[in-house]
């Protein structure tokens, strides 16, 4: 199934991916992001994230996709080799000769094109595949047919915007920004002067475009090939955030989108499919009053999404309970394996005797994990008695085991 790749503009944002049931996280660290005014992470903080979303079978890229100086290639190098050590599964480049030097550095990251590189064919991803990319992140301009065309003719795995802001120019072309202000969006600090109410004739604010949003077109994605859907903002809230990532896995899962609820999280006049079905129209669009207001009230709504571990992996226990032995579990969940033997060994029952479905039971109290239980065989000799600490002992290390499993997929 096509992969949810959510935005995570800083730590506080990574809950609301992983929550919500995101398949991958992309971030900036503290240099050569093209959001550079985000909260972005240092490389002790990435490797904390790359092991938190690991554990969840989650993966993290990491964007390296600003223009780079000559004075700045040292950097460079030493910033991938971290991102590399901290196990990172790949790095988003706009710059190509900024991706020779990454593959130089640190040639186990697999290299994404970023949108900024423009490709808007077959020809740009073939392109973009000699010269190492792994993935191409297509251009937002471009039609569902044209999308199609190159997954069905290059090689290369595809990752497609389907919500998320607009640029009135094609990503990594527009200099609007550098030269009103000085300030280059190809250096991560774009000041979005195409937001400003600039006119022509009667018409207001031309070049403030409605955030785009094709999130109910996933199933179109995923039918042809497409390798991840991208969601766009690593500089909103992780209301935002939760919000679109349960959107897309509300339309994977066959479930209407709460669409309503999205655009009341942040909007510019509603949404666009434009270019998506290859057209313009109904594109021009600011951000309101209306709009504003309509994002405070859903706020504290919004935060339930997200309180909650979204539930990764379900396991299957043979449980041993037998008299003058310790205590074991034999535990399968996916394609782990693994087994527990407890330090205490069942007493024999004064009062009462522990049943199967008591010790069921509480094996299956993994609130706050991203673990359920699925099938549980017990074992169990009469007339026995197991403290509850016991077995909140055993589920623990259980769990334990079972994220260093995970780990080790990597």
């Amino acid at each position: 199934m096509i992969e949810i790749l959510a935005p995570c503009g800083g730590e506080d944002s990574l809950p609301a991916a992983l929550n919500s049931g995101a398949d991958a996280v992309y971030l900036g660290v503290t240099a050569f992001s093209a959001r550079r005014n985000a909260k972005n992470f240092d490389l002790d903080a990435l490797s904390d994230a790359v092991r938190l979303c690991h554990i969840s079978g989650v993966k993290v890229y990491v964007t390296l996709n600003t223009l780079v100086f000559d004075d700045e290639l040292t950097e460079l190098a030493a910033t991938a080799a971290g991102i590399e050590k901290a196990g990172a599964d790949g790095v988003i480049v706009q710059d190509i000769g900024a991706a020779q030097v990454i593959h130089r550095s640190a040639p186990s990251l697999r290299l994404h094109a970023s949108t900024q590189m423009t490709v808007t064919s077959a020809a740009g991803a073939e392109f973009a595949r000699k010269h190492g990319f792994s993935r191409v992140v297509l251009a937002r301009e471009m039609s569902f047919e044209e999308i199609e065309r190159v997954v069905k003719n290059v090689d290369i795995e595809t990752e497609v915007f389907v919500h998320g802001a607009l640029c009135v120019c094609f990503s990594g072309q527009c200099l609007m920004s550098a030269v009103y202000g000085g300030r280059s969006g190809n250096r991560g600090l774009c000041a979005q002067p195409c937001r400003l109410d600039l006119t022509y004739g009667d018409r207001h604010s031309v070049l403030s475009l409605k955030d785009l949003s094709i999130i109910e077109h996933l199933p179109e994605l995923d039918r042809v090939g497409v390798t991840s859907a991208k969601i766009e903002g690593r500089m909103k809230r992780p209301e935002y955030v939760a919000a679109a990532v349960t959107a897309c896995r509300n339309v994977l899962d066959g479930k209407k989108p709460d669409m309503e609820t999205l655009r009341a999280v942040f909007s510019r006049s509603g949404f666009t499919e434009s270019y998506f079905d290859g057209s313009v129209r109904n594109m021009q669009g600011t951000r309101t009053k209306e709009d504003v207001e309509a994002a405070s009230g859903a706020l504290a709504e919004l935060k339930k999404l997200y309180e909650k571990p979204y539930k990764r992996h379900t396991f299957d226990v043979s449980l041993t309970v037998k008299a003058g032995e310790p205590v074991t579990a034999r535990v399968k969940c996916g394609k782990h394996e693994i087994v527990c033997i407890s330090e205490s060994v069942p007493e024999k029952a004064v009062n009462r005797s522990i049943t199967a479905e008591e010790l069921a039971s509480r094996l299956a109290k993994t609130g706050g994990t991203i673990y359920e239980l699925g099938k549980a065989e017990i074992v169990l000799d009469d007339g026995l008695m197991l403290s509850a600490s016991a077995v909140n002992s055993l589920r623990r290390e259980i769990l334990l085991r079972l994220d260093d499993a995970f780990l080790k997929d990597k």
